[in-house]
């Protein structure tokens, strides 16, 4: 069965997602997933509007027109643009071509509810609709799809998304007892910060939209290339965390710990360095059977765990770690994924 793709492309002729969809990507085209283009454009203007419309229905049109009958079509969602003739030329395509969709969901807006507009609820019921196969974070996740009536057989469990990047087997990742918080410091997501002080530990922060100011215990390190972060982080851990709270992870987006596979996660893997993860998130299990790092409920957990580790305990999670980290960094995990999805097509066939 011949196999497509659909890219979302910047006038400048990039790709228009952030890492993990153009790490799909890139894992999509080595299993021979020819990219279709689709620009995308962030106009302000009405005038503007209207014309990236058009320019949409043409893109789509295109798209309808180059793929095969009885082909498979990858795409990956949610979008955050209106793209108004996307879903008639989806509905087109499988009825007129007989194509089945693959939809790898990178989230859940109904989970996270801080961006769940009439406009998401209703990419996601299309989905739904149009999905052949869904590739879904995890178990939690795909127990979510269940319930809204999405059968079994046609879920793919990730286990946890990769993060490509030249993985280096010398590289020396130094015993430290500092913690690191990468991401997005954005204080609607991650209001905790502003009680991070409480916390007996040293802590070292990459990323944008960071206000609050340096203190003895925590340094702020700027914003760094996501292709450049995995070399500088080489020691202590990595910490997956959200929400308002430091006891728990609460609110909007500490709750959607609870069925997401935070990309933070795959950059610490891969960087070498093991981790603290809330105990209720989901990929605290995945976390937990690779001996990955600590469960915690809260972050006062932290300075007890760290005051008992020694050399040899971190030594022992430095090598489970680089056995999962290279495996990210190769893209193994959306690899098998995307080849369960085609078969899993291929005898519905």
């Amino acid at each position: 069965m011949k196999k497509y793709q659909i890219v979302m492309k910047t006038a400048a002729g990039q790709n228009a997602g952030s890492k993990a969809p153009n790490d799909v990507v890139k894992i999509a085209e080595k299993l021979n997933f020819e990219k279709l283009f689709v620009n995308v454009h962030r106009n302000e203007s009405a005038l503007d509007k209207v014309k990236q419309q058009i320019e949409y229905k043409s893109n789509w049109k295109s798209v309808y027109s180059k793929i095969e009958s009885n082909s498979i079509l990858l795409l990956q969602v949610p979008i955050y643009v209106h793209q108004l003739s996307r879903i008639h030329f989806l509905k087109k395509i499988k009825s007129q071509k007989k194509v089945k969709l693959i939809f790898v969901v990178h989230d859940v807006e109904e989970l996270r509810v801080a961006f769940n507009n009439n406009f998401q609820k209703k990419q996601f019921e299309d989905m739904l609709k149009l999905a052949d196969v869904i590739v879904v974070h995890n178990e939690v996740m795909a127990n979510f799809f269940e319930k809204k009536g999405f059968p079994k057989e046609k879920i793919v469990n990730l286990k946890i998304f990769d993060y490509l990047y030249n993985f280096d087997l010398n590289k020396k990742v130094i015993f430290s007892k500092k913690v690191i918080i990468a991401g997005n410091l954005d204080e609607k997501k991650t209001e905790y910060l502003k009680k991070l002080d409480k916390i007996d530990a040293k802590f070292d922060l990459y990323g944008p939209n960071y206000v609050k100011k340096n203190s003895n215990k925590i340094t702020y390190k700027g914003v760094v290339p996501a292709n450049e972060l995995p070399n500088l982080l080489d020691s202590g851990f990595g910490l997956i965390w959200d929400g308002n709270s430091i006891e728990t992870c609460s609110g909007y987006f500490g709750n959607y710990l609870k069925y997401n596979n935070p990309h933070k996660l795959s950059l610490y893997l891969t960087a070498g360095l093991p981790v603290f993860i809330w105990s209720k998130a989901a990929e605290a299990k995945f976390v937990d059977e690779n001996h990955l790092g600590y469960t915690i409920d809260s972050l006062s957990d932290i300075p007890l765990i760290l005051e008992r580790l020694t050399l040899a305990d971190y030594n022992r999670l430095i090598k489970n770690v680089r056995l999962v980290g290279e495996k990210i960094s190769r893209g193994d995990f959306m690899t098998v994924a995307l080849t369960d999805a085609i078969n899993n097509i291929k005898e519905i066939n």
